[in-house]
């Protein structure tokens, strides 16, 4: 069904990405509440999947929505995704590996289409790894419900649309936070996964090796010819 495009952003993402440039573009303000600096000699690595699927002639990602807890990550939306175990050969297995525990996709038909530049969250210490992949079929989700809360299907028509940016102001530990984040169905997604889709949007929209912009080849509710 959407084969073009998939192909396309392939292609896209084995060349230079845009990186931390388009990344800030969805940053807050300010990115580290804690109150423990984070010590870089201990970092743990992880892996995050954006997971395209056709769904309603769009295409659509899955979010979850993370339980309450005592953490830096505490009710948050995010993708599927958490930290690498020493069984897994790659940071891509950890991605999959995670999407199959927290929202039960098949991975074995996931086809991993490319990845984006790592980010750093300071306030978890994580370097995070995003992965793409495309499945060809509407998902049967089966949550973890130690993990997710709940699942958020969101359009990536939404996400590509502009006037679903809002910004919201909150106070942290003391510091005054202002931030942007999409806003999709009144889900507000920000933080490190807003960053992550924003350099995704950035590769869709502003291609560097294809001659017009990859949202043209009908991700906007429409269907391509089988």
């Amino acid at each position: 069904m959407y084969t073009n495009f998939i192909e396309v952003l392939r292609k896209e993402l084995k060349g230079d990405l845009p990186g931390e440039m388009a990344q800030l573009k969805m940053s807050p303000n300010v990115r580290f509440t804690g109150n423990i600096q984070p010590n870089k000699t201990e970092t743990r690595q992880s892996a995050v999947l954006i997971l395209l699927y056709p769904k309603n002639n769009s295409l659509y990602i899955p979010f979850i929505q993370r339980p309450r807890y005592n953490g830096a990550h505490s009710g948050q939306i995010s993708l599927p995704g958490g930290k690498a175990e020493l069984g897994d050969v790659d940071y891509m297995q950890t991605a999959l590996r995670e999407t199959h525990e927290e929202i039960g996709v098949n991975i074995a038909d996931i086809d991993i289409i490319g990845q984006l530049s790592p980010i750093f969250i300071p306030n978890s210490n994580f370097n995070v790894y995003p992965y793409i992949g495309y499945i060809n079929y509407i998902p049967e989700f089966k949550p973890d419900t130690y993990e997710v809360e709940s699942i958020i299907e969101a359009p990536l028509s939404q996400i590509l649309n502009p006037n679903n940016i809002d910004f919201f102001e909150k106070e942290k530990n003391g510091i005054q936070i202002k931030a942007p984040y999409f806003n999709i169905n009144k889900n507000i997604i920000w933080g490190a996964t807003a960053m992550i889709l924003s350099e995704f949007i950035e590769v869709i929209k502003s291609p560097k090796n294809s001659p017009t912009p990859l949202d043209s080849y009908n991700v906007h509710n429409a269907q391509e010819s089988h």
